[in-house]
């Protein structure tokens, strides 16, 4: 065989050879300048048939041998690419390359509608997903980490599909959604995560609208930041039909284990400090319960997309399933997902339809963090299998008493929580979009546009544990018996908008262009659920309500010489969420922006490619508190457990629910300055942005005085909130010749926001508290504190540094023992984080090319609930349950749990080096044209770099306990068009 192919290798040399010597060759000279008569220094000049190349030196000279008659391709970054025949040039080749002011008049999505990226007078940011240096993306989210100056995102856990937190300029409520408003190919995305529905292969471009200037003309729902998802179409002239094919197989694997005792460390430690019961003993096994809880996951990611334009419709269809297990036994995660996107025009280009179907299937088989606790906490001497009399435990070991009877206080075995216990979660999502475009014959500055869509969603939840599972002895009615439980959920969100759109270049000097639109929104939803035990009625009852909003807005954009920009809009929404008198909200916005390149100063450094100062102010609303109707009285209905007698009749009892009738929008303020510039043909690129922001009215659920309404606690407006920040964002391209290519990108954020009124009547000892685990709460929301400050026992340490069980420092300086909230003090520390970056980088070298990404936070703190819940009194219970604890908590030597120190409390900044891949591309498959193949072999999850004590320092809450921990991801692919 290797005679064979060396062979066949030696024939194809001859014969290239044979014909190249059948070509004449020219030797070609020349240089390269600007039409300002500039030398233009770096030009990249190709023969196409031999991708020969060179490049032009100093003086913008260059020398190259060719083949007669073939082409050469002069290029270079911001200008115009010229061709050129090969021929005798007797005096040389002079080549005058035009700027290229594309990345100027590139166009950009903004809110209902699209303007040149040169145009933009707010705060945004649009990107391309990097097909370079991807890696294995789940969801579309991943595409984003790292990437966007102000927008911090905390990636999801371990499970397959998790979806994490996106915050835009940290957001701008306390009690009412954080979340940005999401829009998919010009739907307002319902809530239930529509970025894991979202195959991440069908995305063009993601726009990112921060400041209110830009986010007002979605009003409500808007304070938080916008997100636009535009999906690839099909080709907007003729052409052939194309197919791209995309796989990803995979392989995820924990970072690292939880740091316990091992069996035969446990033993040694529990016989010299544990508080052994009589006649207590440890058992005789050595089971690592972590590494019999997880795996190496594989997965597979397959994506098939046809695209083109015949008869003038241009058309895309594509396909996609995802399969990929998760690192903890069991846990699988599968998407289907289906798209058809169709774009054909009519009367020449007067009426165009617009049709986008997108569906998807969810089947998700989920982890448990519960199992990721008692794995780790389990005692290792422990087997995992065991019988015991009439079956129960199912074969698994199970904690009994010293009569055989079941512990009920202990943790389930976990191994056979992932074996006995089965779930699983479907979700089935379609998203829809039908719009009609006309441009008034005779009168083509003037169009409208109607559209209709949907976004409906159909979850369901199984589980099911069988009788006598250990769980069913320590959890349900502690009794043995199992339970099948299951839920379903509707969502239906329905939109129709219709805009009337105007543009005009009065002359040469002046453009307008005007917008105004109509906008009507309803929510759906039905929750239903059933617990199915022996010998116990289920009390659920289903759940429907629904929400409508209505909107008018508008938009005016003026140019001046393409110098001096000015956009403003209004937009006024009604929610049915508010009483009646408080229905209406009204979310003005005005941004101004000056080219400064245009004016004749500039236009003469050579050097600046762009420069534009922006400044712009704008108001948002909020009213996602939760509940549909918050102003309306409403009833809760007692369980037929709670009954009373009257006469001979048992009846349910009616409790009314607190509410507040005079609830409103809250509104958020913001201003914004920034500069946009460019420098040497844009090769470097980047914006500068500074904010303030104020939120009034904040909507809050808190706490009243008993017998002042019927409950302790309702939802209403109270409290205002400052925020202040500054952006940065810088692109580079330091190398980019015929061979080799250098980008890099990076960015950074300062974003802090400051409480300035929380109560009616704020008093030093008054807060709100939050960031509550197992009934313990950690944080604190306070004025002149940040959201989410720690609030803590300040702990007392000895003269050798080490710190003293239960001994505090009282606010008085002296030592106390007392763990109330009067010796707590508010530390300044909150999970919120303040500075946050990313970074990432491109290396092309001919065919091969490499990749970097990765991000990190600093100023943000986490709170290490893991150590804080462990002690030496955690190894054996009162109940009689030993337990493994962990190194650290055994060189503490804490006899019992200090869950309120600060020692506790550590800095959770971090830096995270995401993606490295390694990418070969083949320029054609054997004689198609067109038909590039790449491979591509890619590191996700690399390295993390902290000081953090636990397994991971970036979790938003900033509370660690027992996470799901993310997955190291290799990942081959394979991207290949036909």
């Amino acid at each position: 065989m290797r005679r064979i192919t060396l062979l066949a290798l030696a024939v194809i040399f001859n014969f290239f050879a044979l014909n190249a010597q059948n070509v004449k060759m020219i030797s070609i000279a020349g240089y390269v300048q600007d039409t300002r008569g500039e030398a233009i220094i770096g030009a990249s000049i190709i023969s196409k048939s031999t991708s020969n190349g060179t490049i032009s030196d100093i003086n913008g000279k260059f020398m190259l041998n060719a083949p007669e008659n073939d082409t050469l391709e002069i290029s270079f970054l911001g200008f115009l690419t010229q061709k050129f025949l090969v021929q005798n040039y007797e005096t040389g080749l002079k080549v005058i390359l035009a700027e290229e002011v594309k990345l100027l008049d590139e166009v950009v999505i903004i809110g209902y509608g699209q303007v040149k990226k040169g145009d933009v007078t707010g705060s945004l940011t649009t990107i391309k997903p990097d097909e370079l240096n991807r890696g294995m993306r789940m969801t579309a989210q991943d595409a984003l980490i790292g990437k966007i100056a102000g927008v911090n995102i905390v990636p999801g856990d371990g499970s397959p599909g998790s979806i994490g937190t996106i915050r835009i300029r940290m957001g701008a409520s306390l009690s009412a959604s954080n979340d940005p408003l999401i829009v998919i190919d010009g739907i307002p995305a319902a809530t239930s995560s529509p970025l894991s529905s979202i195959n991440p292969n069908d995305i063009e471009s993601f726009t990112v609208l921060k400041d209110a200037s830009a986010t007002a003309i979605y009003g409500s729902r808007a304070s938080n930041g916008v997100i636009i998802i535009n999906t690839k179409r099909g080709s907007a002239t003729p052409s052939k039909i194309k197919i791209n094919y995309v796989s990803n197989f995979s392989a995820t694997k924990l970072p690292g284990y939880y740091d316990v005792l091992t069996a035969e460390e446990y033993r040694q430690a529990f016989n010299e400090k544990a508080n052994i019961p009589s006649g207590f003993e440890l058992g005789n096994e050595s089971t690592d319960w972590q590494k019999e809880i997880y795996q190496t996951g594989l997965g597979m990611d397959h994506n098939l997309s046809v695209s083109g334009n015949t008869l003038d419709i241009p058309y895309r269809i594509s396909f996609g399933h995802l399969n990929q297990n998760g690192t903890l036994k069991y846990n699988n995660y599968k998407r289907f997902n289906g798209d058809i996107a169709l774009s054909p025009s009519f009367f020449k280009n007067h009426l165009t339809i617009d049709l986008i179907l997108k569906g998807s299937l969810e089947n998700n088989i989920p982890g448990s963090t519960g199992v990721i606790s008692a794995a780790t906490y389990f005692d290792p001497t422990r087997p995992i299998f065991q019988t015991y009399p009439d079956d129960m435990g199912l074969g698994y070991y199970m904690w009994l008493n010293k009569n055989g009877t079941p512990i009920n206080l202990a943790s389930s075995n976990p191994v056979s929580d992932l074996e006995l216990i089965e779930k699983e979660g479907n979700i089935k999502r379609s998203i829809g979009n039908f719009a009609l475009n006309y441009k008034v014959h005779n009168f083509e500055d003037l169009s409208m546009k109607v559209s209709f869509g949907y976004d409906v969603i159909n979850r369901r939840y199984d589980e099911m544990v069988p009788d006598k599972a250990p769980s069913m002895y320590t959890g349900n009615r502690n009794d043995g018996r199992g339970k099948v439980y299951w839920s379903e959920n509707a969502n239906k969100n329905y939109l129709f908008n219709s805009l009337l759109s105007y543009a005009k270049d009065i002359n040469s000097k002046n453009n307008i262009s005007a917008m105004a639109g109509y906008e009507w929104q309803r929510f759906w939803y039905h929750h239903d659920s059933e617990t199915i035990v022996k010998d116990v009625v289920d009390n659920s009852d289903p759940d429907q309500d629904h929400l409508y909003l209505l909107s008018f807005f508008g938009r005016l954009n003026y140019a001046y010489m393409q110098k001096l920009l000015l956009t403003a809009s209004f937009r006024a929404d009604a929610t049915s969420r508010f009483a009646p008198q408080n229905h209406w909200g009204y979310f003005p916005s005005l941004a101004l922006a000056y080219r400064l390149t245009e004016e004749k100063l500039f236009k003469n450094i050579d050097f600046l490619s762009d420069l534009k100062i922006r400044i712009s102010y704008g108001q948002t609303g909020q009213q996602d508190i939760g509940g549909y109707h918050p102003y309306l009285g409403t009833y809760s209905i007692s369980t037929n457990d709670v009954r009373y007698l009257f006469g001979n009749e048992w009846v349910n009892m009616y409790r009314p629910n607190g509410y507040d009738p005079n609830i409103k929008w809250e509104t958020t303020t913001t201003y914004n300055a920034g500069i946009d510039y460019g420098f040497l043909n844009n090769r470097i690129s980047g914006t500068i942005d500074v904010f303030k922001r104020y939120t009034f009215n904040l909507l809050n659920e808190i706490f009243i005085p008993a017998g002042s309404n019927f409950t302790n606690s309702f939802s209403t407006n109270i409290g205002n909130m400052e925020g202040h920040g500054v952006e940065l964002g810088l692109n580079l391209v330091p190398v980019k010749t015929s061979t080799w290519e250098w980008i890099l990108n990076g960015n950074f954020t300062y974003s802090r926001s400051i409480i300035t009124k929380l109560n009616v009547i704020d008093r030093e000892d008054s807060w709100v508290n939050t960031g509550t685990e197992t009934r313990r709460s950690y944080q604190i929301h306070k004025v002149g504190e940040m959201p989410n400050t720690f609030f803590l026992l300040s702990q007392a340490y000895d003269e050798n540094g080490k710190p003293i069980e239960g001994k505090y420092i009282a606010k008085d300086g002296t030592i106390t023992d007392v763990q109330t909230d009067a010796n707590k003090y508010i530390t300044g520390k909150s999970s919120r984080v303040p500075y946050f970056y990313g970074i990432s980088t491109r290396f092309r070298f001919r065919q091969w090319d490499l990749g970097l990404s990765g991000h990190g936070s600093f100023g943000n703190y986490v709170f290490n609930y893991q150590e804080a819940k462990q002690s030496i009194a955690s190894m054996i219970s009162s109940e009689g349950v030993s337990s493994n604890i962990s190194h650290q908590a055994l060189d503490r030597e804490f006899k019992q749990e200090q869950y309120f120190s600060d020692l506790f409390l550590e800095d959770g900044s971090f830096f995270r080096l995401d993606n490295i891949s390694l990418g070969y591309t083949i320029k054609k498959l054997g004689n198609a044209r067109n038909s590039p193949l790449r491979i591509a072999f890619n590191a996700q999850n690399v390295a993390l770099f902290t000081k953090y004590s636990g397994v991971d320092p970036e979790i938003y809450n900033g509370i660690d306990n027992s996470i799901y921990q993310r997955p190291k991801i290799y990942t081959v692919s394979i991207n290949v068009n036909f």
